[in-house]
């Protein structure tokens, strides 16, 4: 049996996995770019090259997605940066809630975790009748009070805390400590699963690095689940070398 014979079997395995996990309460979700690309959000690469053409930069490579916004802070400052970001990433228009975000509420996770700015999953949480822990600065951790949670661990533009150009990055142990410390308490028991994520995402690998120096071999079960691409042998083993135990495509 090839390897693409496997996969109907592996995805069968990978939901019976995720139910029952969903079923203990010992699910975690992340949610990347890619589930508000349907609500008119822009992925993540369409994000740079937006940033890159108005530096004049033609060809952009996976290496120079943190680099591109940091070039235009350098060039622009604070103002002209945080004006520009806010206009791509459509902060201030309401977007419409698609089913995606209304489906990730179904798993009914108590954490999930994004990297998005936009506020579309509180946004289906008030129309699931759901009430939910909203956490993007560390100053809301000791204020936890609900069952369920979203931590927004990038930040967002109502708090001028959001992670995108590599200085971000950089310093995101220092400006983000207690949220940092907190996810990492998440998912060190947990089965994750990531939605939204591409392989060129500086976030998965952060995440995928903060979870192998915090459990290495003995991480539980992790899965990323792509929707909107086929099988590719390359792309699996490439997610598993970053330390994800499972890539699903459908």
């Amino acid at each position: 049996m090839n390897k693409k014979e496997n996969i109907p079997n592996s995805y069968r395995e990978a939901k019976r996995i995720i139910q029952e996990a969903k079923d203990a309460d010992q699910l975690v979700l992340f949610i990347g770019a890619g589930v508000s690309i349907n609500s008119g959000m822009p992925s993540w690469k369409d994000a740079v090259q937006h940033i890159g053409n108005l530096l004049g930069l033609d060809k952009i490579e996976n290496s120079d997605y943190l680099k591109i916004p940091q070039y235009y802070y350098n060039s622009h400052g604070k103002q002209a940066y945080n004006t520009l970001m806010r206009e791509i990433f459509k902060d201030g228009i309401k977007l419409p809630v698609s089913d995606i975000h209304r489906k990730v509420l179904r798993f009914n996770a108590r954490s999930i975790i994004t990297t998005n700015y936009d506020d579309l999953i509180e946004r289906a949480s008030e129309e699931y009748g759901e009430i939910r822990q909203i956490i993007s600065q560390d100053k809301d951790i000791p204020y936890r009070k609900y069952n369920k949670e979203l931590i927004k661990m990038h930040g967002d533009f109502a708090h001028d805390n959001f992670v995108l150009k590599e200085e971000d990055y950089l310093n995101y142990s220092e400006n983000f400590k207690l949220i940092e410390n907190y996810i990492k308490s998440i998912i060190g028991s947990k089965v994750l699963l990531f939605i939204g994520y591409s392989f060129n995402d500086p976030d998965l690998k952060q995440i995928f690095n903060w979870v192998k120096n915090i459990v290495g071999e003995n991480m539980r079960y992790s899965y990323l689940l792509n929707a909107d691409r086929v099988y590719d042998e390359n792309e699996k083993s490439y997610y598993e070398n970053l330390g994800g135990k499972n890539y699903i495509c459908k």
